[in-house]
This record gives structure tokens, C-alpha cells and sequence, in this order.
């Protein structure tokens, strides 16, 4: 659709503030700045302030007084009360002479401070039928503009001066805590303009998707950055910290979710499964293995036959439950946030708390586990996070020892093992070390964790100590550290 032609008008700004929520000392003196800034631009055309609990009602009331203005001012500018925005965003957003334009900034009360910049997924109902929207922070765009500009990892309003890259941005909804509208846009609209009209949508995104209808343009200006009051303004240092982390958040579970999911996964009553969470360890496997083997030492088939039962396959849904939910996996977690845009297999996927971080940090996943039981259980996490929380992520491809023969030579960037190897037979890791050479690129990399030790407390575990290190070697690889190697 074409971009609808903007009558030209006086230039003058009206400046719209709906008070609905805290109102500090510092945001009085940020508006009085703005305020003075666009006088001293011969650029105000007036202001209104409108109080009620009902934002959408506060925001209506703004757009009478800026259509019935004397001074007849081409632009509304709306800035929010509980946000501190740059003082020179009414002349920077009007600059750009589109519709409708609105600065960057982030969610408040969300733990991942969530851009204000969206694409929209889809409209549907929900589940009592009523219509609804879904949108898609445009994420990724905004921390690597953020990134490439350098801007300081700190809080607030910024301006940025001739800011790198893509900057003005075609997306599908911004928010109105700070937006200029132009008149010809306000003129066209039915009213009420501003109304929470879609369940679980503020009234901003709502206006947004009923503007583009009817023909007119929405933009995010990504170097005009306001920041929500925290008593101090908070918003892009957050968003990037929490981006980063964002693999780990969405993976991270409560004891109550991980019941949850053990009883819609086993098909037992929530009370049950919470029970027998509480009553598991992660000493499960060690025992049937134990009870299995005693002092015998199994022959590689038999190692290979035990890791695909099912009733092991169930008591290590349990005890990864738990190990998953410790603070040394998160550490472990933690040394793979930088990690995207890469194909990675990981071995040994478990019930894919790694595999699912990579996912959502844009990379490539292909998960390898021998157990039916974890791969459908994988399945199931994977299903649920993209019912309740994330709604665009990509499929996961779950696979067996498959992968040997058919996976294309250097077709991945980095691959992940973490607590594996110490399971295997030697035939079993020599067959996967050697595969994995063949796989991963050159300069790529093959992550891992190691306890080939324990052996009083982890009967299944051989220890593999020498045979590791030469193997790593023999197959091209160099270690850069004691969990890290180089394929050369």
C-alpha cells in the first residue's frame, strides 16, 4: 500500500500529556524542558494535560483539544508522565515528515523490558472467543542497532547525533509514551481514536493497526530514546542485559512448571506429579543402572540399549528436572549467551534446556538424543513455549544417532555436549569425536562439560580422561580451554 500524502500545514507542535500514572519532579522538569525547546524552535502550538484513571479516555480528550486548537497545529506530540524523554524529541520526530512516528523505548513492568517497536503476528480470538492481536517485539533489529552505535550501557533520554545504520524504521505499532501524529492522520480517524477495543491490547497498538487500515504509516525512530521511571529512567541497558539472557529466562522453570509438565506429559493428576517431583533425585539411573549391570562391565550395545529404554528415559526426564534446575547448569547456560546466528548440534539434548536457549538466540538447532522419551519431551517444551511465550519461534529438529551419516560435512558452527561424553562406550565417543570433526567447520567450535570421574556416585559414568584428550587431538581439534576447542 502506498503511503498516504500528508497535507502540509503551520509545523507547529501541541503537546499531549495523559496523566495516569506517577507524575515525579523530574519528569515536570523534563516536560517544562520540551516545552521550552520547541518555543525557543518557534515550534509549540500548545498543550494539554487530561487526568482520569482511563488512559484511552485521557488520550481521546488530547485529541479534541489539538483539533479544536486555535494556533491549528500540524502535529500532536504525546509524552507520558512515568518516562523521561530527550528534550528535542518533538522537533526530531516531526523532521522526518511521516504520519506517525514514535521514539524508542521499553516496557516497564516486563522482567525482559520488552522494545516498544512491533511487528504484528496475527489476529485471532481468544479463548472465550473474543478478538484479539498478537505482536512481536522487534527485538533483534533494536539491540544491534544499539550495539552498532555504541551507545553507553546506561539509562534515560538519548539523542543519538548521525546514528549508523537503519534508523527509522517501518514497523506495524509503536507506543504512544512518546509519538507525534499528524493532523491529516488525527482528522481521518472514526472516533473514538483511542479505545482498548482488542482483549489484552493497550489502546496505542489498537490505534496503530487502525491507522495502517486505513492507508497511514507507522515508524520507530530507533536514535530517539526515552526511558521509563524507576525513580531513576530505565529501559535500553536493561532490554540488552535481558536480551542477552534471553535464552536463559524463557528456560528457566519453577518446580511448579517442571510438575506441570511431568503431569501433562505422563498424563497424571498436578497433585501427583508435584509429589513425585519433590520425592525424584539424581540418583535414579545410577541405581537401575547398578541394579542392571552390578559390577559387570557392559558391552558397548548394552550401554547403547540401556540409554534408549523407556523407564530410563522417564527417570532422566527426573533427574535433568532437577539438574536442570540448578544454579551450575545456569553457569553452564551462561558461557552460551553470545552465541547466534549459528548452526549448532548439540549431543546428548536431554530434555533441551540447551538446545531450546540456542533456539531463541537465533540460531540453527539440531538436537541429538538417543531417548525417545527426552525427545518427545523436548517436544513438549518446545510446544509450550511457543503457546505461552513466544509465539514466532522457529521448529527444532530432535533427532537419534541419525545424524552420523546423514549431517553434511562442515555444516555446523559450533557444537555443544555438555555432561555426555562420560556416558559414552569408547567405541561410542571415538565414533562421535570423529563425526563431530567431520561436521563442524573449520574455526568452529565444540563446547562441553566432563565428569568422567564420580564413578562411587555415578555407576554409569566410565572415565574417559585420556582417551578424550586423544581424541580431541587426532580429530583436528585444539583445546582453547578446559571446556572449549578449536576445530583447525
Amino acid at each position: 500500500m502506498e503511503e498516504k500524502v500528508l497535507e502540509k500545514g503551520n509545523g507547529l507542535v501541541f503537546i499531549g500529556i495523559p496523566r495516569e500514572r506517577i507524575y515525579l519532579t523530574q519528569f515536570v522538569d523534563n516536560r517544562d524542558s520540551i516545552i521550552s525547546y520547541l518555543g525557543d524552535k518557534k515550534l509549540l502550538g500548545g498543550y494539554f494535560q487530561a487526568e482520569s484513571h482511563r488512559v484511552d479516555r485521557n488520550r481521546d480528550r488530547i485529541v479534541d483539544e489539538f483539533l479544536k486548537a486555535k494556533t491549528h497545529p500540524e502535529w500532536l506530540l504525546m509524552i507520558d508522565t512515568d518516562m523521561e524523554h530527550p528534550i528535542d524529541c518533538g522537533e526530531r520526530l516531526i523532521s522526518y515528515n511521516k504520519p506517525i512516528v514514535g521514539a524508542l523505548y521499553f516496557s516497564r513492568g516486563s522482567q525482559h523490558h520488552t522494545p516498544f517497536m512491533f511487528k504484528m503476528i496475527q489476529a485471532k480470538n481468544d479463548d472465550f472467543g473474543r478478538p484479539t492481536l498478537a505482536w512481536s517485539p522487534m527485538s533483534r533489529m533494536v539491540y544491534e542497532f544499539l550495539q552498532a552505535n555504541g551507545v553507553p550501557m546506561r539509562d534515560g533520554a538519548l539523542s543519538l547525533i548521525d546514528p549508523a545504520g537503519e534508523f527509522l524504521i517501518d514497523c506495524d505499532a509503536v507506543a504512544t509514551g512518546c509519538m507525534v501524529i499528524h493532523r491529516s492522520v488525527l482528522e481521518d480517524m472514526p472516533k473514538p481514536i483511542f479505545e482498548y477495543r482488542a482483549q489484552g491490547n493497550s489502546e496505542d497498538l489498537v490505534f496503530c493497526k487502525e491507522a495502517k487500515e486505513r492507508g497511514w504509516k507507522v515508524y520507530c525512530d530507533m536514535s530517539t530514546i526515552c526511558g521509563h521511571f524507576h525513580w531513576v529512567p530505565m529501559g535500553q541497558a536493561q532490554f540488552r542485559m535481558n536480551y542477552l539472557n534471553e535464552g536463559i529466562n524463557s528456560t528457566t522453570y519453577s518446580k511448579r512448571q517442571a510438575a506441570t509438565w511431568w503431569s501433562d506429559f505422563f498424563k497424571i493428576p498436578l497433585e501427583d506429579a508435584i509429589a513425585e517431583i519433590e520425592a525424584g533425585n539424581s540418583h535414579m539411573v545410577g541405581d537401575l543402572w547398578t541394579k542392571k549391570f552390578g559390577d559387570k562391565v557392559p558391552t558397548p550395545e548394552e550401554v547403547d540399549e540401556f540409554y534408549k529404554l523407556p523407564e530410563v528415559g522417564k527417570m532422566y526426564v527426573m533427574e535433568l528436572l532437577h539438574w536442570n534446575f540448578d544454579p551450575n547448569f545456569a553457569n553452564l547456560q551462561q558461557m552460551l549467551i553470545r552465541i547466534r546466528e549459528k548452526n549448532i548440534i548439540e549431543i546428548g539434548a536431554g530434555i533441551g534446556s540447551v538446545s531450546l536457549q540456542m533456539l531463541i538466540q537465533d540460531n540453527n538447532v539440531l538436537a541429538v538424543e538417543v531417548n525417545e522419551i527426552l525427545r518427545d519431551f523436548i517436544d513438549l517444551r518446545w510446544k509450550d513455549l511457543k503457546k505461552y511465550e513466544l509465539e514466532i519461534l522457529p521448529d527444532i529438529s530432535v533427532v537419534s544417532e541419525v545424524w552420523k551419516e546423514k549431517c553434511e560435512s562442515a555444516s555446523f558452527d559450533v557444537g555443544i555436549a555438555l555432561d555426555v561424553f562420560e556416558h559414552m562406550s569408547e567405541e561410542e565417543l571415538e565414533s562421535t569425536i570423529k563425526a563431530l570433526s567431520r561436521v563442524i567447520k573449520k574455526d568452529g567450535r565444540l563446547i562441553f562439560h566432563n565428569n568422567f570421574q564420580q564413578q562411587d556416585l555415578y555407576p554409569m559414568h566410565f572415565d574417559h580422561s585420556d582417551l578424550f584428550q586423544k581424541l580431541i587431538e587426532e580429530n583436528g581439534f585444539v583445546f582453547v580451554n578446559e571446556m572449549e576447542v578449536l576445530h583447525v
